[in-house]
């Protein structure tokens, strides 16, 4: 799919912030907001930081100041951010959809595997009406989703060999999120998953302590993991990693309704721009990465591996993420057949 091509879907209806965010009467008193983020600025959570960062404090005229806080440090990972956002005592916090689920079973359903077939399916079901319903979700639990930053499918890299079948996974040790539908998943693969911080994966991959890792090659790049001995990377789509931005509810509610209104029209054109950096960024950075020597493999059987995920991760996962019944909401939202 081009990048025009998606440009073009956006237009048609997606993303309409320019068009209903006039210029606001500037806020008073002056307000700052802090946005706390666990990768580096020259990541997709860079491209969303800076966005809104940029479309707040023009459209306030400076009177609602965004601070960006990029690369976590140790022991502040991304779910006690999350958490922090949920009591109100962060603004606002960018991270995987996986460290929010503990505060939204629901949510959740976002990383069942082989959910979306492709980037089309990933963007229809994030905007419109499957957004209106995982936003429902999300300030019922305390908290208000501005942006889904898009980071790409998260592809398996390892030190060991090339993954070409899933009977090449067995064995192998990986970091995953906190998440129990990854933990899952990677065990329905045959592989052995391991909980590590994600601001401690690189020391892990580099001292062995875990074989592999799932990230996109803009991610890849930007946390440097080919020099944490990250040799082979395979293509496998059973999961779109999706970073949600979000705003405590309690800090959205003090504001006024013409700063509110222009927090999510700037989370909307974040969006945008973090869509567009995906779809242009992501090739370049395969290609800088295999220039480097990472080497790059596609699966010969990936219709098994969707096989084993539907009939093994899906019927045990689905009350953890809301139930059958929340699946099926979603899916109906996004025009897509029920689950039976």
């Amino acid at each position: 799919m081009s990048c025009k091509t998606i440009v073009s879907l956006l237009m048609a209806g997606f993303f309409l912030c320019a068009a209903s965010a006039s210029a606001a009467p500037a806020a008073a008193p002056h307000t700052t907001l802090t946005i706390a983020m666990g990768d580096p600025e020259s990541s997709e959570m860079g491209v969303v930081g800076n966005a809104f960062k940029k479309y707040v404090e023009d459209k306030t005229n400076g009177a609602i100041q965004v601070v960006c806080i990029y690369g976590g440090s140790p022991g502040d990972d991304e779910g006690e951010r999350f958490r922090k956002v949920q009591k109100g005592t962060l603004d606002m916090a960018l991270g995987g959809i996986a460290n929010i689920v503990p505060l939204e079973k629901k949510l959740g359903l976002l990383t069942l595997p082989y959910l979306f077939a492709n980037l089309n399916e990933v963007v229809a079901g994030t905007n419109g009406a499957p957004a209106e319903l995982l936003n429902k979700y999300a300030t019922e639990a305390g908290f208000r989703i501005l942006t889904w930053t898009y980071t790409g499918f998260r592809f398996i890299s390892n030190d060991k060999h090339p993954i070409t079948k899933l009977s090449d996974m067995k064995g192998l040790k990986f970091r995953v999120p906190q998440s129990a539908v990854m933990i899952a998943t990677y065990k329905a693969f045959g592989a052995i998953p391991s909980l590590i911080p994600w601001s401690m994966t690189f020391n892990a991959l580099q001292s062995g302590d875990v074989d592999g890792q799932c990230y996109g090659y803009i991610g890849f790049r930007a946390m440097k993991f080919n020099e944490a001995n990250q040799r082979y990377l395979t293509e496998v789509h059973y999961t779109y990693h999706l970073q949600p931005l979000v705003i405590s509810e309690r800090v959205f509610e003090k504001l006024t309704p013409e700063v509110r209104q222009i927090l999510i029209d700037a989370g909307k054109y974040a969006q945008e721009k973090s869509l567009l950096f995906q779809v242009e960024q992501a090739e370049a950075s395969k290609r800088e990465l295999v220039a480097g020597g990472l080497k790059v493999s596609q699966l010969e059987d990936e219709e098994q591996w969707k096989k084993v995920a539907i009939e093994k991760v899906w019927p045990e996962m689905a009350d953890f993420v809301g139930g059958k019944d929340a699946i099926n909401e979603y899916l109906k939202a996004c025009g897509k057949q029920p689950w039976n």
